[in-house]
């Protein structure tokens, strides 16, 4: 189980060196992106995301470009973050393993829906992150963490911000943190986050 720490400027970066055990450089909040030469130096497993507005990201431009920065960062990267509607093509261009990410800030769809989602995968890891409501999308969740391997599962809201640290029991890689503001809705802070863990695992 591996701490997250998504980065909106290099200064979380350099927040994120003691605790986090690889850092998602989310490009899309940075001013402006950077050279691809600063990654080598950051000194931790990189996934590189550049989000779209309607998946919550401040991402608003022409997606060709996109995806082609994309592809360029990969050179440089461990993990290149992909929405689970791009095309093949774009997933065959990135020069590293690369997150299927399918987000809905609306509501979580149903077991079914879900687990056809990560069925048809074509990333290395497949990322699930949905809007809690009730117990029931607690269900969906843990039973999808129980039958698939190399997917992380949770949902998102203050209310169930609880759900992240349990996907990391259930199979989860990645638990996905912060050093400064919140990127998503009940994102929790790294340096608690790695409390609670050696808490639980050593209890």
């Amino acid at each position: 189980m591996k701490i997250v720490v998504s980065a909106s400027s290099f200064a979380d970066v350099v927040a994120a060196m003691n605790v986090a055990d690889v850092v998602e450089l989310r490009l899309d909040l940075f001013s402006t992106f950077p050279d691809e030469n600063k990654l080598k130096g950051i000194g931790k497993p990189i996934i590189v995301t550049i989000r779209r507005r309607q998946e919550g990201g401040k991402y608003s431009g022409d997606e060709d470009r996109r995806l082609k920065t994309l592809a360029r960062y990969s050179v440089h990267a461990n993990y290149v973050d992909l929405e689970n509607d791009v095309s093949d093509e774009w997933f065959e261009a990135m020069r590293c393993k690369v997150i299927e990410s399918y987000h809905n800030f609306k509501e979580t769809p149903d077991y079914e829906y879900l687990s056809d989602l990560v069925e048809s995968k074509r990333g290395d890891i497949f990322k699930i992150a949905t809007m809690g409501k009730d117990k029931r999308d607690v269900l969906t969740i843990v039973k999808l963490l129980c039958e698939y391997e190399n997917l992380v599962a949770f949902l998102m809201g203050e209310k169930f911000a609880w759900t992240r640290v349990m996907a990391l029991f259930l199979g989860s890689p990645f638990i996905y943190c912060t050093v400064s503001k919140s990127v998503a809705p009940g994102q929790l802070e790294a340096n608690k986050v790695r409390k609670i863990l050696d808490a639980l695992v050593n209890f």
